[in-house]
């Protein structure tokens, strides 16, 4: 188990760790790793490592429950889509890293989390950092592809790819 603060931006909403699965110095924003869907080693783009399931991520087949224990789960696309819808998006700077900060409203506006423009690892190398960021949820879409939310400097919005890109993972508390 690790232990990670949490934070929470609407009511009855996931509480989303303060940094990325596989970040070692506990900044926000630090990129962490880069994990195939559902996978578990850090910077791998091979075509046979994701997940080949079709429900959502659970347990051991959770990125973030494999890596920081059974407290940390990935988020489902439900939750990534209420970052969206629930709050006010900004594109921001935080030491020299850019990336996009999620504020709460009403009794939660002074509560936020930052999700640096980590980018992708695809076909062994890194495309995208500092332009974007990726970040899986525990959604599969069909067989082969999951849900992700992505986002730039002037959009953010959910999409689907296929699971052995190399994406970002923001755990939730497991609740």
């Amino acid at each position: 188990q690790v232990d990670v603060k949490w934070i929470q931006l609407w009511e009855n909403g996931p509480k989303f760790a303060e940094y990325n699965v596989g970040v070692t110095d506990g900044k926000a924003e630090s990129y962490g790793g880069y994990y195939a869907w559902g996978g578990s080693q850090d910077k791998v783009d091979d075509h046979n490592t994701s997940n080949t399931g079709t429900g959502d991520l659970t347990g051991t087949d959770d990125t973030a429950t494999k890596l920081w224990g059974s407290k940390w789960r990935m988020p489902t696309q439900t939750e990534l889509q209420g970052l969206i819808d629930n709050c006010d998006v900004a594109w921001t700077t935080v030491n020299d890293k850019t990336g996009r900060k999620f504020t709460g409203k009403g009794a939660y506006a002074s509560n936020s989390v930052f999700l640096p423009a980590a980018g992708e690892c695809y076909d062994g190398g890194f495309n995208g950092q500092g332009v974007g960021g990726r970040y899986w949820s525990s959604t599969p879409s069909g067989s082969s592809y999951a849900y992700f939310l992505s986002f730039l400097s002037g959009s953010q919005y959910m999409n689907d790819n296929y699971r052995y890109n190399g994406y970002s993972v923001r755990a939730v508390l497991a609740e």
